[in-house]
């Protein structure tokens, strides 16, 4: 079963999805936010300053669906902890600031970019003492025209989209990411019982300028409580700035346990 073509300016994370029944085909686009949308979202959920320094300024949207539920991420909808068990489709256009009408930025052909997904709730939000929790680094993101990026499409302002292919069968138990390479391998959430909404935070990195053209080779965390880092708190900017990384995205989501 083919996915339809994601229309550009995109980049997309393929995966494949075992079902035991074909799922609808479905075009899939999740919401793209606007500057002052995603930074107003992030301080009235506390991401910032929980995960993102108060200084933090996007320059990417940074959209996200999870295909085999048809949900997408949208700064702050709660989604149910089954639609979150595959790896999420996502897409990243350049944004507008306050001071523009159009985009400042482009997708840069020489960079590689990083997907980090954080939970700072760990175990609960009221006593974060695995928080943050590492979920997912997915890294090896780069636009059309380098490395091995066979079958990405450049668009004329900057983005670039992934045709996305899906074999869909019962007998099939494994699940693969196409275009990306991940460092930590993703772990769907999974919120402890009684411990209230938890937020689970998509964050975009990119290489500090001056670091070439982002093919250092970034450090593993040595655990995921905590980044490894030991501290509660610590996360994914004590990680970013350990590999000379800056965020120019973010996107999250609130998920609990049914029991509470």
């Amino acid at each position: 079963m083919q996915f339809p073509f994601l229309p550009f300016p995109f980049l997309a994370l393929a995966i494949l999805h075992v079902s035991a029944a074909p799922i609808s085909e479905k075009v899939l686009r999740p919401q793209q936010h606007s500057f002052d949308t995603i930074i107003s979202k992030l301080k009235a959920a506390e991401v910032i300053p929980d995960v993102l320094p108060s200084s933090f300024t996007p320059i990417f949207s940074l959209s996200l669906t999870y295909a085999s539920a048809h949900t997408d991420v949208t700064l702050g909808n709660t989604i149910p902890v089954p639609s979150t068990s595959s790896r999420p489709v996502f897409q990243i256009t350049p944004l507008s600031t306050p001071s523009t009408l159009s985009p400042t930025r482009t997708l840069s052909a020489n960079k590689t970019y990083t997907l980090v997904l954080s939970d700072p709730d760990a175990t609960s939000r009221v006593d974060p003492v695995m928080g943050q929790m590492c979920h997912w680094i997915a890294t090896g993101i780069q636009r059309a025209g380098t490395n091995d990026t066979e079958g990405l499409l450049e668009s004329e302002d900057g983005g670039f989209g992934l045709e996305l292919r899906s074999l869909q069968r019962r007998e099939e138990a494994e699940e693969s990411v196409l275009g990306v390479d991940e460092l930590i391998e993703y772990m769907p959430p999974g919120p402890p019982p009684k411990t209230g909404k938890h937020r689970y935070v998509f964050v975009l990195l990119k290489p500090e300028e001056g670091d070439g053209k982002g093919k250092k080779e970034l450090r593993k965390p040595k655990e995921r409580p905590h980044f490894g880092y030991g501290k509660i708190g610590k996360g994914v900017m004590d990680w970013a700035e350990d590999n000379g990384l800056r965020p120019v995205g973010a996107n999250f989501f609130y998920a609990q346990n049914k029991k509470q």
